[in-house]
Order: structure tokens, then C-alpha cells, then sequence
């Protein structure tokens, strides 16, 4: 669990911890209910079997929304600067994300933060954390960088 800090003790490189989650059809089922997000992509096998994108690309299987990826990412920062005891220090900002590779159905994802600067103005005290999503190969799925308003 993320500890309550002051922007003093926050350096450039610290590790901004993030969840690691195993994939499934239920879920993304789920996440395009929620989202209303019924795009074939993320739930209809033969439109993809039949489907050739720009490129030729073809894809393996369904996929994961962008959207649910980008709000892993958030969770990342929101766990980091919110812990479970409640003690808020931190809030989120901001999240720009690039999507590297698609997430199918069976794989284990982990996201990963590090902060990479932190920049003190008239307005408040920010730290900029780089945010990256890893699959079970260890390939990078996602990037994105972060900017969080540290409240202490």
C-alpha cells in the first residue's frame, strides 16, 4: 500500500506502484456494457476473422477497449495518491496515453509508474510520472505520462 507523502519527499525516480491484472472475455464483456462500448472488436469473433484493417492488420482475438487500459493507468496514480486508509495527498490530473500493442482475452497486464519530474509553481506543487503497461511477455502495451497536484 502507498504511503501518504509530502511533495519533500517525493524524488525523481520513485517507483509509483500499479495493479496487475489477468484478463478475460467476462471483463471485457463487462467494461463494454459499462462503457456502452459494443464495438465488434471487443466481443464479435467472426467480424473479426472477416475483417482486414488499415495495413492488413489482422488481430487474434478480441480486444481490450483502449478506454479500460487508460483506466488501469488511472488507478495506477489514484491508489498511489489516494491509499486505502483514506489519507489523501494527492490528486490526479492528468493522463496522456499511447496505445502500443493490443490486450487480448488471457493476458496478465501490470502497470508501472516512476516519477520522472516534479515542477513547483505560483498555483501548486505537481510531480510527472511516466506510466507504462506491460503484458505477461513483458512487452510494453501502453504508455503514457502522468501529472498529479501534491496537496502537502
Amino acid at each position: 500500500m502507498a504511503e501518504a507523502r509530502s511533495f519533500d519527499e517525493i524524488d525523481v525516480g520513485l517507483e509509483v506502484p500499479g495493479p496487475r491484472v489477468e484478463v478475460t472475455r467476462a471483463m471485457i464483456r463487462e467494461f463494454a456494457e459499462a462503457s456502452f462500448d459494443h464495438n465488434p472488436l471487443h466481443w464479435d469473433d467472426k467480424f473479426l476473422e472477416e475483417t482486414e484493417f488499415a495495413g492488413g492488420k489482422k488481430f487474434d482475438d478480441v480486444i481490450v477497449h483502449g478506454l479500460m487500459t487508460y483506466s488501469l493507468m488511472t488507478r495506477a496514480m489514484t491508489d498511489w495518491l489516494l491509499p486505502r486508509d483514506g489519507d489523501l495527498w494527492g490528486e490526479h490530473r492528468r493522463l496522456e496515453t499511447r496505445f502500443r500493442k493490443p490486450i487480448y482475452p488471457g493476458d496478465a497486464v501490470e502497470v508501472r509508474g516512476r516519477v520522472v519530474d516534479k515542477r513547483e509553481t505560483r498555483k501548486g506543487k505537481w510531480v510527472v510520472c511516466e506510466i507504462m503497461v506491460t503484458n505477461q511477455k513483458d512487452q510494453v502495451v501502453a504508455t503514457g505520462e502522468a501529472m498529479a497536484e501534491i496537496l502537502r
